[in-house]
């Protein structure tokens, strides 16, 4: 018996290692598979950043070598010339973007978590039915609002305000926003801008991760509601007000849905529905010199997609420490 005992001891003692040897491969395995599907989804991610980056800077005569892949033989700026100095007027629309961009997504960030921060921190009465109100604002696509919108800037008065004058004055007080960048300032104002009620969930549910404690303490040395938030809250939620502002600057500077539909001059028009019409056009009139002319308009083109694109590049790389700190504490998970 007591042999036996023994023999059946060593024969589990001898199991052990070997059990823990397969659950070693098996995590090494799961991980080489995680880490394969990763680098496969960025590749194809970050594979046209590559080829616009390599087109841009190649010569005409580079497109022709099959050999050159990423890196250019004969590296040159003289697409970026090109295209600045005979059709791009780049620094004119960089500046309608930039003033869509920057004040409207300022308006976001005083709007929008102040709406935030009433739904997480007080109750009343509706608050569920207010805030599935802005969830549905992220689910309806703008389209739908399309033709009111239109009636609305072409004739803006103020909310009927305007209107209200006109029947004491006798002219109505109505402007025409359209072809301006107020289609853009007016909904941000008032909360209801592009992609506003993701914003206002990312402020929400940031404001409800929050001790309260900081705010009995506020409250304790005399604050105001308003003084609690300016003073306790918003310095404490940097992250995702760094977040949100990044997510602002890009959802306008690629905005094509609003510029598409209210602004249709062609001295109104953001970065990226000019380069839009341009790129079509550009194609067309090389076409007329052969292979070389489209080749050249190709990387002219390229280059003007790096222009437009290399803000939004470097600004994200700037922010993206806070906008992953964000996301991990706002419960937004990718």
């Amino acid at each position: 018996m007591e042999l036996g005992w023994r023999q059946t001891a060593s024969k589990k003692i001898a199991k052990v290692p070997v059990k823990r040897i397969a659950e070693g491969f098996g995590k090494i395995f799961l991980s080489c598979c995680r880490y394969l599907i990763l680098i496969g989804i960025s590749y194809l991610m970050i594979y046209p950043v590559l080829t616009m980056l390599a087109q841009a800077f190649s010569n005409p005569m580079d497109l022709y070598n099959e050999t050159m892949t990423w890196i250019p033989k004969n590296p040159t700026f003289m697409n970026f010339t090109n295209a600045v100095e005979s059709y791009f007027d780049y620094f004119k629309h960089l500046k309608i973007t930039l003033s869509a961009a920057l004040i409207s997504t300022g308006l976001s960030l005083i709007v929008c978590p102040l709406a935030a921060y009433g739904q997480a921190r007080y109750r009343f009465k509706g608050n569920g039915l207010l805030f599935a109100l802005v969830i549905l604002t992220i689910i309806v696509p703008i389209q739908t609002a399309q033709i009111p919108l239109y009636l609305e800037y072409q004739e803006f008065d103020f909310f009927g305000l305007g209107t209200l004058i006109g029947k004491i004055t006798g002219k109505p007080l109505v402007f025409n926003l359209l072809n301006t960048n107020w289609v853009y300032y007016v909904p941000a104002a008032f909360g209801v801008g592009l992609y506003s009620g993701l914003y206002i969930f990312l402020f929400r549910q940031f404001f409800k991760g929050m001790p309260k404690d900081l705010e009995d303490a506020g409250k304790v040395d005399g604050c105001t509601r308003l003084g609690i938030y300016l003073r306790i809250i918003a310095p404490n939620a940097k992250p995702v007000f760094v977040t949100v502002f990044l997510l602002s600057m890009i959802n306008y500077w690629n905005d094509t849905v609003i510029s598409g539909m209210f602004l249709n001059s062609t001295e109104a028009q953001p970065l990226m529905i000019y380069v839009d019409i341009l790129s079509s056009s550009i194609v067309e009139r090389s076409s007329v010199f052969g292979l070389y002319g489209v080749m050249g308009s190709q990387a002219e083109i390229m280059a003007c997609l790096v222009m437009v694109v290399g803000p939004l590049m470097i600004l994200f790389i700037i922010c993206q420490k806070f906008f992953v700190e964000s996301m991990d504490r706002s419960g937004i998970k990718g």
